[in-house]
Formats: structure tokens, sequence, C-alpha cells
């Protein structure tokens, strides 16, 4: 059951990055190439979950394995997410000039 979990959880760390967004930040910033191999790493990690999804019930170090990767997966969601807010928060200052709140006074005369 873990596998299935892990299974969306890598295509959804590959739809992240396969999105115009990160492409284009990607560029930018210089970590197109690094992203490019992210994403055929995680396909790879795919097709050998869905071999671990038939083995794990017998095999402790692939069940560990899994709880390891599980984890990892967490944690490049968490700097996805990140990424992609700071990506945001950088378009609405350079849209709006900034990202705290403005205040306007209005007087009643």
């Amino acid at each position: 059951m873990a596998e299935s979990f892990l299974f969306s959880t890598a295509e959804s760390l590959i739809a992240k990055l396969a999105s115009r967004a990160f492409q284009e930040v990607s560029r930018v910033v210089d970590l197109y190439d690094d992203l490019q191999d992210l994403t055929n790493t995680l396909s790879l990690v795919k097709a050998v979950l869905l071999d671990a999804q038939q083995k794990h019930e017998h095999n402790n170090e692939l069940r560990q394995w899994l709880i390891q990767l599980k984890t990892v997966f967490s944690a490049a969601e968490d700097v996805l997410d990140e990424f992609e807010c700071q990506t945001l928060r950088k378009k609405v200052v350079k849209v709006h000039g900034s990202t705290k709140d403005k205040k306007i006074f209005c007087l009643a005369i």
C-alpha cells in the first residue's frame, strides 16, 4: 500500500518539475540540467516501485528502503513547494511592488 502512495508522490513530483513555471525558473537560475536529472531519476524510481509492490512483504530491507524513500519524497515535495512559493512571491513583488500589506487610511471630512 505504501508503494502506491510513493508512486503517486513520484508522479506528483515529476509533474511539478515538468510544470512551465519550474522549467522557466530552472533555466534562469541555471538548474535546468539538474531538474532534468531529477525527473529522470524519479521516473526510474517509479519503475522500481512497481516491482517493489510485489516483493516488499517478504523483504525487510526493501520495506525499510520504502520507508526511507517516503521520507525523501516528503522532503522533496516540501522543497519544491517552497521553491514554487518563492517564485510566485517574486512575481507578486514584480507586479505589485511588495508582499507586505499596504494600508490605506481614509479620513472623512
